[in-house]
């Protein structure tokens, strides 16, 4: 009797590898099936991005509303996005006019950058394509698997800044990514509350602070807003940097808002 498998490896998966790539695919499988933390899928991913063409990764989880509509990141796992652009993409709501985020979001399944980009016609679109071509993104692979009963979606994008054969890594993005996105939904349980509480234990000039660089100010100009100097702003930028597990202001601003930092209203101006 025919043993029956929810996923089945597909036939067609090493049609066209080397017998290297092909080792070193099933070493991916072995680090992803293993993962446990968050470092640990980052390894993984690290290990998937050798086998492409392409220098920027990134993956992580959305989360779903009712109606499957996207409602924020969290649990993103950046491997070599630049920091510059995450910050853009958040403080822009780039993920409103991201094509290929918004099908990735919608249903599972791998998207070729240049086929979803070619159907995009909103000026918004195609002016976020430029943006993202000029940060080296012109070109890549996005695979996501969406659960609505769970309300979450998981992606993993490879992008690069010089044409590929894309094509030739469909099947096996499609493939591995699905085994990355088992880890990420074993580590994410794990990981949020813990950067849920460390938001929560911000103190309120801390979340004043991250509001204003969320909006673009400059750590002088948060300084002269708030009447302090701008080692005082450094000093509290150091406390958030610890208490956030991060090393730069844009991976404050995304952790924080990944894991419900208040959104200020009225805040004061400088005078």
């Amino acid at each position: 009797m025919a043993l029956s498998f929810k996923y089945p490896l597909p036939s067609q998966l090493f049609d066209n590898f080397s017998k290297q790539e092909c080792q070193h695919a099933l070493e991916v499988f072995h680090y992803a099936a293993q993962a446990e933390t968050s470092d640990d899928v980052r390894d993984a991913m690290v290990r998937f991005q050798g086998l492409f063409p392409f220098n920027r990764l990134l993956g992580g989880l959305a989360r779903l509303g009712l109606g499957g509509q996207f409602e924020g990141f969290t649990n993103v796992v950046n491997v070599s996005y630049p920091d510059e652009w995450l910050y853009l993409y958040w403080k822009n709501g780039y993920a409103s006019v991201d094509p290929v985020f918004q099908a990735a979001s919608q249903s599972s399944g791998t998207q070729v950058w240049k086929r979803t980009y070619r159907q995009a016609t909103s000026d918004n679109e195609l002016e976020f394509i430029e943006t993202a071509r000029g940060f080296g993104l012109a070109d890549g692979i996005t695979t996501s698997s969406v659960d609505p009963a769970c309300g979450l979606a998981t992606f993993f994008s490879f992008a690069g800044e010089n044409d590929v054969d894309a094509e030739r890594y469909v099947h096996l993005v499609e493939y591995l990514g699905h085994h990355l996105h088992l880890a990420l939904m074993r580590t994410a349980r794990k990981d949020a509350p813990a950067t849920e509480q460390c938001v929560k234990e911000l103190s309120p000039r801390e979340v004043t602070i991250l509001n204003w660089i969320k909006n673009g100010k400059t750590n002088w100009e948060v300084g002269q807003i708030l009447g302090v100097t701008e080692r005082t702003v450094r000093f509290h930028l150091a406390s958030i940097f610890s208490k956030l597990d991060v090393t730069s202001r844009s991976q404050a601003v995304a952790a924080a808002m990944e894991h419900g930092l208040p959104v200020l209203h009225g805040l004061p101006t400088a005078s």
